[in-house]
């Protein structure tokens, strides 16, 4: 019996360790087309400044794949699957046979159709190659504009500042990270981000990245022409689905799977930021890494049923810290618990039938743990309809069922 992954990210390398933990003896192949082993994709954007440090960026050594007897290939293509046989055949023409297969290719950066998008100058930051390139540029370059106002584009654009370099940022919505922040914080987030002498355009779109073969400057869709050398674009992602073209494996915007990660091929599984559960691919770290470790489970025989966690979204940038979690929508909550903005901080929990089902903090983090623990265990907060809460009451009364609750959870368990 063998698994053949393609894609060395954090769904590969957790579908290992879930694979490993049941099954010492099946083997295992990775293809990646990266050079490098796999790494801490996610920590790009937030390390920028300090350079790329490859070494410090692994999710594991080099060793550990050959003390877990994986057959890790990188730097190899693979171009096309054939279910029916069981195989892969990479660029080259070498195949490969597989009992189980795993696709976790991941997704590629959203390109806009911007007239001048493919001038040189221009940059989007998903690998290990696009940060050295952007280092480079951002050697000789003074001003650059980021396009796309959300978390990446903001924790990018707090690099190239501590680089010392002009920022603008123009995001197409009204606000800046639009899925995970209300008005007001968007708002308060804003006045942070410009305090550190960033130019932010919200509620507007780049028309045009001007210059002959290198960027020059820019065009708005509402006339704002400005000089800058270098554009880095962030504003969504692709799942990689152009692989399974043709195998007859059910796509819409990603790779659909079923609750087991399993595709609607027999035998072949996705997770990351490839596969699509329920209509949604996510993009995130955390949902990457679970629905790796369900896929793993389940292609060795357990029967292993994923759910979407509750994935926090934080930001620590511009000195300055913040989360989101759940769903932040009034309209699908009948309760919050609000502390309005005071200075630079600020908080909002969502609860519906007493349960938490969203919350976002500015100004801190500390706050996080708390919530998510009661998310995660869907604690019951039937208080806040007969008492006004503050954030920090609030706060401390789920600290306290918690503690009341973890004995018991403890004497269920003897």
């Amino acid at each position: 019996m063998k698994i053949i992954i393609i894609g060395a990210g954090i769904a590969a390398v957790s579908a290992i360790k879930a694979i490993r933990q049941l099954n010492q003896d099946i083997d295992i192949t990775v293809y990646g087309e990266e050079q490098h082993f796999p790494y801490k994709r996610i920590r790009l954007t937030k390390d920028l400044a300090n350079g790329i440090d490859e070494e410090k960026l692994l999710i594991e050594k080099d060793d550990w794949y050959e003390a877990n007897r994986v057959t890790l290939e990188t730097g190899k293509k693979v171009t096309k699957i054939n279910p029916e046989q069981h195989v892969i055949i990479l660029s080259d023409g070498t195949i490969d046979k597989y009992s189980s297969l795993l696709l976790a290719t991941g997704a590629s950066n959203r390109v806009l159709t911007i007239k001048g998008i493919d001038k040189t100058g221009v940059y989007t930051l998903r690998s290990l190659e696009d940060g050295q390139d952007i280092l480079k540029q951002a050697e000789k370059s003074k001003r650059a504009v980021i396009i796309g106002g959300g978390i990446l584009g903001l924790e990018i654009a707090w690099s190239l500042i501590k680089l010392k370099k002009e920022v603008v940022i123009v995001e197409a919505m009204p606000r800046l990270i639009p899925r995970q922040l209300d008005g007001d914080s968007s708002q308060l987030l804003q006045k942070v981000v410009e305090s550190h002498g960033v130019t932010v355009y919200t509620g507007t779109c780049v028309n045009e990245i001007l210059g002959d073969d290198n960027v020059t400057g820019f065009i708005t869709d509402n006339n704002v022409e400005m000089a800058c050398d270098m554009v880095i674009h962030s504003t969504g992602i692709c799942p990689n689905i152009e692989l399974i073209k043709g195998a007859g494996i059910e796509t819409n915007r990603g790779i659909i799977v079923n609750n087991r990660m399993q595709t609607s091929v027999p035998d072949v599984y996705a997770a990351g930021d490839v596969a699509e559960y329920e209509g949604e691919v996510l993009g995130l770290w955390n949902i990457a890494s679970v629905q790796g470790d369900t896929a793993g489970k389940n292609m060795v025989g357990l029967t292993e049923a994923y759910e979407t966690p509750a994935t926090p979204m934080v930001m620590n940038a511009f000195h300055y810290s913040l989360f989101s979690i759940g769903n932040i929508d009034d309209n699908e909550s009948d309760h919050a618990i609000i502390d309005e903005p005071v200075g630079n901080k600020y908080g909002k929990i969502w609860l519906r039938d007493g349960v938490i089902t969203g919350a976002l903090i500015l100004g801190s983090i500390k706050e996080l743990p708390p919530i998510k623990k009661a998310m995660d265990q869907k604690v019951k907060f039937s208080e806040v309809y007969d008492k006004e809460y503050s954030l920090g009451e609030f706060l401390s009364l789920a600290k306290e069922k918690q503690t009341k609750k973890e004995p018991q959870l403890a004497n269920s368990m003897l």
